[in-house]
């Protein structure tokens, strides 16, 4: 009989030791049925997006201005909350056209259409790690790509051309359990401004598009603003 209560007695002092710490994590937290944070995997992802690009002001003004912007984002996860992104994206717009020779009064020549097309990548690091909060992921991602119109130089030798560009930005995903996913995007966009001679040439009314030679280029952020609805990928 001794022996049988020993025994009993150890499998009690066993059975609580083993129960203890489970109880203790009950009540620290939140309990797993409860808990804000969900467990996510981060895999491929499509993002079809749409929004406006606020270009700012060149020293000339003559870059294709701000508009609306639509665009494709690809993302693939590579280890812990990093993921790897490309984009795309296109801004029709317009710009000026500039005759530096002429006088302030006429100098504008037209305002024909321009479309700027931003094509970049980098890396995107999810600040709640692989988890959701409230089903809502925010991230920050820097990258850098190329900025382009495509055009040829106009009458007064401007060109926008083909630019490097580098960016860096935030994102807020939503990613319910049912029901479509949803992710919104700010990115500030760097690239270059380069001017010809011709716009320091002063003309007849002794007035010039620029006057200080030593602002042949200029570097200028470009805040980009777009929303769009996530399709998961090669599940």
């Amino acid at each position: 009989m001794r022996a049988i209560r020993s025994t009993s007695v150890a499998a009690l002092v066993t059975l609580a030791a083993l129960s203890a710490p489970a109880t203790a994590r009950a009540q620290v937290g939140h309990l797993p049925e409860k808990s804000p944070y969900e467990d996510v995997k981060i895999g491929q992802t499509l993002t079809v997006m749409g929004g406006w690009l606020a270009v700012q002001r060149d020293l000339a003004d003559v870059a294709p201005a701000s508009s609306w912007v639509t665009g494709l984002r690809y993302d693939i996860g590579v280890g812990g909350p990093a993921s790897l992104f490309a984009r795309y994206m296109v801004s029709p717009s317009e710009r000026r056209v500039l005759v530096p020779a002429n006088p302030l009064t006429t100098r504008v020549l037209a305002t024909p259409g321009a479309t700027t097309h931003v094509l970049d990548g980098g890396l995107d690091m999810a600040l709640t790690g692989r988890k959701t909060w409230h089903h809502f992921m925010p991230s920050i991602n820097v990258g850098a790509g190329i900025v382009s119109d495509f055009a040829k130089a106009d009458t007064g030798a401007y060109k926008f051309g083909t630019k490097f560009s580098f960016n860096y930005g935030f994102s807020m995903r939503y990613l319910p359990r049912r029901g479509p996913q949803l992710r919104i995007d700010a990115t500030n966009n760097f690239w270059k401004y380069q001017y010809p001679d011709r716009y320091f040439v002063k003309a007849s009314d002794t007035t010039s598009i620029l006057t200080d030679t030593r602002k042949r280029e200029a570097w200028r952020g470009n805040w980009g603003l777009s929303a769009g609805v996530i399709f998961p990928i090669f599940r």
